[in-house]
């Protein structure tokens, strides 16, 4: 009888050895935040005693609670790193997206001074008189597809048609031109700038009305 009772004892899962792995698998799992650190701790805090009571007990599970406690252990020891890893990652990150922001607003004030050529151009060939619409440009002044891409916005969820043109008298006197804008830039709300080129032909970034 004791020797039966022996045996189905051996048989029974230790709890702790099964919590120790549990919490510390969940521990590193969620180590990007800081309850996984606490997490990890308990686990191992739980595997050391369910190492203990397996062995005195007599109860399966003592590989899981060593696994348990090893990984709690490890996860505590990775915090400082990870969190080092994504301290450095966030700078990085805006650099990247300031870059990105920098290169689609140059762009946008490459493709507004094309436009500003053709509308001189145009001008000249015209009695000095801009072009109403877009499509008076293509063709003669500009090749129609090089036309639709110059007016598409190079920004993620901008217009196919993201400039237009300002009306203003022709000539502008010289004193003014380098204040009138003659081409504007229609950018998405999210964009803090949109480019503008004025009548002297400067390409300039300012404050978006709409953001």
């Amino acid at each position: 009888m004791t020797h039966s009772s022996h045996s189905s004892d051996a048989e029974h899962w230790s709890r702790a050895a099964i919590a120790s792995f549990v919490l510390s698998l969940i521990g590193f799992a969620t180590l990007w935040i800081v309850i996984g650190l606490f997490l990890s701790a308990l686990g191992a805090i739980v595997g050391h005693a369910a190492r203990y009571w397996t062995g005195a007990n007599d109860l399966r599970g003592r590989g899981l609670a060593t696994f348990g406690t090893a990984l709690g252990y490890c996860s505590m020891l990775s915090f400082p790193v990870l969190m080092l890893v994504v301290g450095m990652s966030f700078p990085a990150m805006n650099m990247w997206r300031t870059g990105q922001e920098e290169g689609l607003r140059k762009e946008s004030q490459n493709k507004a001074s094309r436009l500003y050529l053709a509308c001189e151009a145009y001008a000249r060939a015209n009695s000095n008189r801009y072009p109403t619409e877009w499509q008076q440009l293509s063709g003669r002044f500009v090749a129609t597809t090089e036309l639709n891409d110059l007016l598409r916005s190079p920004y993620p969820g901008g217009r196919p048609v993201a400039f237009e043109i300002v009306p203003h008298d022709r000539p502008v006197l010289d004193a003014i031109a380098e204040s009138v804008i003659v081409i504007q830039e229609i950018a998405p709300a999210t964009e803090k700038e949109i480019a503008v080129v004025y009548a002297d032909g400067q390409v300039k970034s300012i404050y978006n009305p709409d953001s």
